[in-house]
Formats: C-alpha cells, sequence, structure tokens
C-alpha cells in the first residue's frame, strides 16, 4: 500500500522528471514500480494523505515493513493536509518525529521502519542527530553524500516493542542538521 499527498506523483501524471521525457509513461508509476521488483502480487494499491492525517481508522500494528522517503523541501514541498486548509507548511523536523510515533503505532513488533533523512553535513553529531523512538533500536545509519555541504543518510529502525502510553518520539543531540536542512541547502555559503 502506498500514499503520497501529490496526486500527481502516485499515478505517473504530468510533466517527467527525467531530461529525454516531456511526460510521464504509463507505467512510471507506483504500480509500474512494484512490477519492475516483481513485486505486483503485494500491491494493495495506492491513497492520497498525509501520514499523519489519521487516515487509518485503527492504532494497530498493520504493516511488516514501513520504508519512505519523505519531501525535504527542495524540489517539492514539506506539505501537511490541514481540516481547515487544504495543505499547510510542515517542518522537517516534525515531519520525522511524526513519522517515528505512526510507525511506532502501526508497525507489528519485529517490523522494520526504514527512511532517507537529509542532513547538513557539517551540523551532523552522528546518531545523536537521529530521531528517536522508544519502541525502535538503530540497525543501519548509511550515508549518500549529496554535495560538499548536504548528505542523506539510509536510517533502517527495528520495533522492539509495542509503544506504551507516554512513548514518543525525540532527538537527543541537535536537530539542526535536518531541522534547518532547507535553510542551509538554499544558503549561499
Amino acid at each position: 500500500m502506498g500514499s503520497d499527498i501529490d496526486l500527481k506523483a502516485l499515478h505517473g501524471w504530468g510533466k517527467s522528471t527525467k531530461a529525454t521525457e516531456d511526460v510521464y509513461q504509463t507505467d512510471q508509476n507506483i504500480a509500474g514500480n512494484m512490477a519492475d521488483y516483481g513485486l505486483s502480487p503485494f500491491y494493495l494499491g495506492c491513497h492520497s494523505s498525509d501520514f499523519s492525517s489519521g487516515l487509518l481508522r485503527t492504532n494497530k500494528p498493520l504493516f511488516d515493513v514501513i520504508m519512505t522517503d519523505p519531501p525535504y523541501g527542495i524540489r517539492e514541498a514539506s506539505l501537511r493536509v490541514n481540516k481547515d486548509i487544504k495543505n499547510s507548511q510542515f517542518s522537517l523536523s516534525e515531519q520525522f518525529l511524526e513519522l517515528l510515533n505512526f510507525a511506532a503505532t502501526h508497525l507489528v513488533v519485529g517490523g522494520r521502519l526504514a527512511y532517507w533523512l537529509p542532513i547538513i553535513r557539517d551540523l551532523y553529531e552522528g546518531e545523536r542527530s537521529l530521531p528517536r523512538h522508544p519502541v525502535f533500536r538503530l540497525v543501519h545509519n548509511c550515508e549518500q553524500v549529496l554535495s560538499r555541504k548536504s548528505a542523506r543518510r539510509l536510517v533502517v529502525m527495528l520495533k522492539t516493542r509495542e509503544r506504551r502510553e507516554g512513548d514518543e518520539s525525540g532527538v537527543v543531540g541537535d536537530s539542526a542538521s535536518h531541522g534547518q536542512y532547507r535553510d542551509v541547502y538554499f544558503s549561499k555559503s
């Protein structure tokens, strides 16, 4: 099952991001990606939503794995669906903390959360800069350098127990390495 706040991304509508193509091809969508990897039998469908909007009507664990590459606010906006305003800004730090809270509720024990976390390399303080949650244990933390000043980290976490009342996500160190990502990315220095 997949979701994105942007219907165009889900269904492959509109202008292609590939330099050699004007518009998306009919198979350039989530269903096409699943077929490319031989995973079509596992594809349940997709829906347009913001994972923090409470689309799921249950607080029970449903998923074995949650994989995501959230928007960094560079090419696409970091938005959330709001009851009063269709879309509102969503800070990067807030987005990742909500992702961990969502995964803590909806992953089964033994399930994995895998996500890309954009960082400013000079501000990164190792694992202290990573979002944490009491139900997760860090399994992998790998860097992919994007430029002299920025990178993204592939973070994989294992859910070790059920979520308890009062369990919330947080960052032990300074969240500036990802919290200020957009501002530093566009700065001239």
